[in-house]
């Protein structure tokens, strides 16, 4: 078997709850944000203004709960994906890796049961990927279909099963902005595109959300900058542009 998938909806999600009163971050406690740094720099004689901004650096901790809970919301929006029991875990560490399971994704009719193991990375400022190390899967077909479709490959099944994940990220943060009256749309947070050659989930992220929020020259631009992952959750860097 070769690699498949990702589930960083969390990301997704979290940028669209950047502040505690605007963005609803009732998922945060105190001890998952913590500010390594808040620099107010005074200007020198001769600084330009745009020098004098605040800079932040800081670690963000995104509990698997939340990213369970981002799935959840996802259902709502693409009809196409099932959580099998909501009590159990989405997503969990598994060794140098993480796994996702206990999801379906109905294609028409054959409903897929994937168990992915990942491996999610840095790529550069802004940018992460998730290579699918692993792929097991179940595929049944309901009784309104009438006939056996076309034998296809495993990696254009998975191709499908990218399609609708990556659809249901859009459709929730699109729905998420729309509530709280962002004029934003879910591409301009993160963009996603599955490289299915390379078996690899590829993202953008971005920090327009944040502007309109922060007014302008307050705060230098926001960029992720790493991230790892623990038993409990994902850990973000997050820093201004130096």
């Amino acid at each position: 078997m070769k690699k498949l998938i990702l589930n960083l909806i969390a990301l997704a999600l979290l940028a669209s709850a950047a502040s505690a009163s605007d963005f609803d971050l009732s998922g945060f406690s105190a001890s998952d944000i913590r500010t390594g740094m808040a620099d107010l720099r005074a200007p020198a004689p001769q600084a330009q203004i745009e020098d004098d901004v605040i800079g932040v650096d800081m670690n963000i901790r995104v509990p698997f709960k939340m990213i369970k809970n981002a799935v959840v919301a996802m259902t709502v929006t693409e009809n196409r994906l099932t959580i099998i029991d909501k009590n159990a875990p989405v997503i969990f560490k598994s060794g140098e890796f993480l796994r996702i399971s206990n999801i379906t994704v109905d294609q028409g009719g054959i409903v897929v049961v994937p168990t992915l193991t990942l491996k999610p990375y840095f790529v550069s400022r802004d940018k992460f990927a998730i290579r699918i190390q692993r792929v097991q899967m179940h595929a049944s077909m309901e009784p309104s279909v009438k006939s056996v479709p076309a034998a296809v490959t495993e990696e254009q099944v998975m191709v499908q099963v990218m399609d609708v994940l990556i659809k249901g990220v859009y459709s929730a943060l699109d729905a998420k902005l729309k509530a709280k009256n962002i004029p934003l749309k879910a591409q301009d947070v993160v963009k996603l595109n599955y490289d299915k050659a390379a078996w690899t989930l590829n993202a953008q992220v971005s920090s327009k959300i944040i502007n309109q929020f922060v007014p302008a020259g307050i705060m230098g631009d926001l960029h992720l900058t790493g991230f790892s992952f623990s038993d409990t959750g994902l850990a973000l860097k997050i820093q201004t542009a130096n």
